[in-house]
């Protein structure tokens, strides 16, 4: 008697969910957006952030909104046991558009007033560092001359080092001269990047664009360890 009331109540619960399955149906939204996110609005009551659901068949009005893409309302009928594709072609916000072309020139101005003075500025650095670090081994191997010069007995290599010690000395002279130009140079570089900058601050201001949802004061969810709720304003 046991396994037959447990038996009975099996085949009641399969019976209503089959029923209950078959009155409702599956529902696709192929939402043509670029940014690849959407949010449905459906009946006023329903928030989808997804492309597929499941939902009791009937026919619905829906709201459709991507951010920097106009709001579109549109209608689809779920039928049941039936899987329902809904096509959405969404238009580009005249708002978001010309937000678009503003931060695009907003960029141009920034590489030009800072990447590329910096970028100039950290080359010439570079070279800087290139005739510090070449004059540093032109003196250590001038120094290294002499020293081997006070010590060697033969006249033969003595003339040798004189001439060497004379090469390298042409060869510091050189590079501490361009060493001198360079510093100066990246000074005057580095103070000239840091006004073009100043000046993009003062100039320019970063274009903006709200991308805040529709939706977003109608609808709130809370989720915690203890679990989660969804809460409608109205």
């Amino acid at each position: 008697m046991y396994l037959y009331r447990i038996l009975l109540t099996v085949l009641l619960t399969f019976w209503i969910s089959n029923i209950q399955a078959q009155d409702k149906g599956v529902v696709r939204f192929f939402v043509e957006v670029d940014n690849g996110y959407f949010e449905i609005e459906i009946n006023d009551t329903l928030l989808l952030k997804r492309y597929k659901d499941t939902l009791p068949a009937g026919v619905y009005e829906a709201k459709v909104w991507s951010p920097g893409y106009v709001l579109k309302r549109f209608t689809f009928e779920v039928l049941p046991g039936q899987t329902t594709e809904k096509h959405i072609e969404m238009a580009k916000n005249n708002d978001f558009i010309q937000y678009e072309l503003d931060y695009s020139k907003y960029r141009n101005q920034f590489h030009k007033h800072l990447t590329i003075p910096a970028s100039i500025t950290l080359a010439s650095a570079l070279s800087t560092g290139v005739f510090m670090v070449n004059a540093y081994s032109s003196k250590k191997k001038i120094n290294s001359d002499l020293l081997l010069y006070n010590k060697s007995p033969y006249t033969l290599e003595i003339d040798d080092l004189k001439n060497n010690v004379a090469t390298n000395n042409k060869k510091y002279n050189r590079q501490r001269i361009g060493f001198y130009i360079n510093s100066g140079l990246t000074l005057a570089l580095l103070g000239g990047t840091i006004w073009s900058y100043s000046k993009f601050k003062k100039t320019y201001k970063e274009p903006t664009y709200s991308k805040k949802s529709p939706f977003e004061d109608k609808y709130s969810l809370n989720i915690n360890p203890l679990g989660c709720s969804f809460a409608i304003h109205l």
